[in-house]
């Protein structure tokens, strides 16, 4: 055992053995590792555009450990692999492993892979990870995450590209029951972990954000010349993005005008390079009736949670861009309000005399009988001459939630991280500089590279998997966004836009943020962390953490009681020449000692 496991192990037995005084937080009973896992690799742009090839494809398996357990490495068996490079993740930690299939002349791709086993420390549970080929394939190299062994089935990932990591994040813990991202949970996960959250100030608790959120589609009611690859920001529509966790949305609105007659125009979202300039380029999202009806949907089926809508732009343009903005006149205004108003759940007549911001999250959790609350925080371009809120219908001024809104305006994946994650770690969490922190998770590049390789193909290959490795291991318990805002969350592969084609890697994380890590800061959270063995019952989680035996195949089919021994990927044989981490190779063919096991 290396010196590092048996101070870590030591230290989850004295938390684990600790006791908690009348439910509170006790910083004895931390358990976060000072550990600093090996930097991880941002994908190289130029690869997004190649075709993920084997031999010699290089990939990445991104592990996020978001519980108090450490897991540590156990055993890795590989066969044709260059680099089968795994290790143990700390408590509070993420580390890229890397994998790099054979280049060796004379190799047949067809038999590549290997196996990577590790234990959650403390516990009986065991996990498995699995890289393979599957030849022949537009994605010729697959990941399965194998969690049989901590009863919450198995999942095939396509490797999205060449360098693009495949991402697995895990929360909770032994006593509490465990989420993984192999699957979405309950659709109010807020309401789920009451709980933990309802007296943390609204900015202490973490949530994903959609950037651009209406713009699931390209409608060209303004032809503006937006196309889908500069423009399009999102791959499932906004009842999707609320069910995949988001709970923040930069929501861009305008009206779309007739260019005969100004007074025809109707809601739409936007995505243009300027709203008041003379020609604004760009294109239309989701209308406004769409978002509503959306957004009604969801409530009704998954209530109690609190959604911030911040609306920008409120102003027109004319279907084909021309003659500068047409502002709004009260009359239109109040045509907009009246839209809104057709939102259930909203919270009218909040208390204003602070700032929504530094407010628990049960005030607003807890409104409109328990269903929680939508919120829409107005920052577009009015004139002082018209309303600009409706305090007793919902509709409040932005400034009323009090944020530091994070835009790096860089380029580049390295740059935008290393600068994100240095200025959410300069907000002193329960100090002064504290605040609704917002980190804009996305690269701004000029509209040439942003055509040339695509927004989605930004956003889900380098930009929002970098978040899971880099990202992590920059949080702390003390530093941490409250939002984090990307492009296409939810989605892995580049053009998979639907349901089980979707991936729960920023749903566990927020979660695991706000079960995890802000539990483990007792000037916060004053409540005992609830996945320590003697956490309140009343914390424990209900749908989220179920157990389940299916498995979910690369296609998007999903078996949910699956035979016992399935396990797709899995050698059966354990060929000549395979090496385990130990160093041993073998010299004939054996069958797989691990072949009807899931655990060690």
């Amino acid at each position: 055992m290396r010196h590092s496991h048996l101070v870590a192990s030591i230290g989850w037995l004295l938390a684990a053995g600790s006791t908690v005084v009348n439910g509170l937080c006790n910083p004895q009973n931390v358990t976060y590792s000072n550990e600093s896992p090996p930097n991880g690799t941002y994908m190289p742009w130029v690869l997004m555009g190649a075709i993920n090839n084997v031999p010699g494809a290089k990939q990445y398996i991104t592990i996020v450990n978001l519980t108090p357990h450490r897991f540590v490495l156990q055993n890795t068996h590989s066969y044709q692999m260059d680099v089968f490079d795994w290790g143990d993740v700390p408590q509070g930690h993420a580390r890229q492993n890397t994998v790099v299939y054979t280049s060796k002349a004379g190799k047949n791709a067809v038999d590549d892979g290997g196996e990577a086993y590790y234990a959650i420390d403390g516990t009986d549970k065991t996990f498995m990870v699995r890289a393979a080929t599957h030849i022949p394939d537009a994605h010729p190299t697959r990941t399965v995450i194998d969690l049989t062994g901590m009863g919450q089935g198995q999942r095939e990932y396509l490797d999205p590209a060449n360098q693009s990591p495949v991402t697995l994040v895990i929360t909770g813990s032994d006593s509490y029951g465990f989420i993984t991202s192999i699957r979405f949970g309950a659709g109010n996960w807020m309401k789920n972990i009451y709980p933990v959250i309802k007296d943390r100030q609204i900015q202490h608790v973490v949530m994903p954000g959609s950037h651009d959120a209406g713009m699931s589609t390209i409608s060209n009611k303004l032809r503006g010349g937006g196309i889908s690859q500069n423009t399009q920001t999102q791959g499932i529509n906004i009842y999707n993005q609320l069910w995949a966790g988001s709970r923040y949305f930069d929501l861009r609105v305008g009206s779309v005008h007739s260019i005969t007659d100004n007074s025809d125009y109707s809601f739409w979202t936007l995505h243009v390079s300027g709203e008041t300039d003379e020609i604004a380029l760009g294109n239309s999202g989701e209308s406004l009736d769409d978002v509503i009806s959306e957004i009604n949907r969801f409530t009704a089926e998954s209530p109690g949670e609190v959604i911030f809508f911040r609306v920008r732009y409120l102003i027109g343009i004319r279907e084909v861009p021309s003659r500068g903005p047409i502002y709004w006149t009260a009359d239109m205004v109040n045509d907009f309000f009246g839209k809104l108003k057709g939102v259930n759940n909203r919270c009218g007549n909040l208390d204003t005399s602070t700032t929504f911001n530094q407010k628990p999250a049960s005030y607003f959790m807890d409104q409109n009988g328990g269903n929680g609350c939508v919120i829409f925080l107005l920052a577009g371009d009015l004139t002082p001459d018209v309303p600009q809120d409706s305090v007793p219908d919902g509709i409040y001024k932005a400034n009323l939630l009090s944020i530091a809104d994070d835009w790096s305006n860089m380029g580049n994946t390295q740059d935008m991280a290393e600068d994100q994650a240095s200025d959410w770690k300069a907000v002193s969490r329960g100090g002064s500089s504290d605040t609704f922190h917002i980190s804009q998770w996305l690269v701004s590049a000029d509209i040439v590279t942003t055509t040339f390789f695509t927004i989605e193909s930004i956003g889900i290959l380098p930009t929002n998997p970098a978040l899971y490795w880099m990202g992590v291991n920059n949080m702390s318990p003390q530093r941490w966004p409250t939002v984090i805002l990307v492009d296409y969350i939810g989605v892995v592969v580049k053009g998979q836009h639907n349901w089980d084609q979707l991936s729960a890697e920023l749903y566990t994380l927020a979660v695991g943020l706000n079960l995890y890590m802000i539990s483990e800061n007792c000037d916060i959270s004053t409540v005992a962390s609830p996945l320590l063995p003697e956490g309140k019952s009343a914390m424990r989680l209900s749908s989220m953490a179920k157990p389940w035996n299916g498995i979910h195949y690369a296609n998007g089919t999903i078996v949910d009681d699956a035979p016992r021994h399935s396990h797709p990927g899995r050698l059966e044989i354990l060929r000549k020449g395979t090496r385990f981490m130990n160093g041993t190779v073998l010299d004939h063919d054996i069958v797989n000692p691990y072949l009807t096991s899931t655990s060690m």
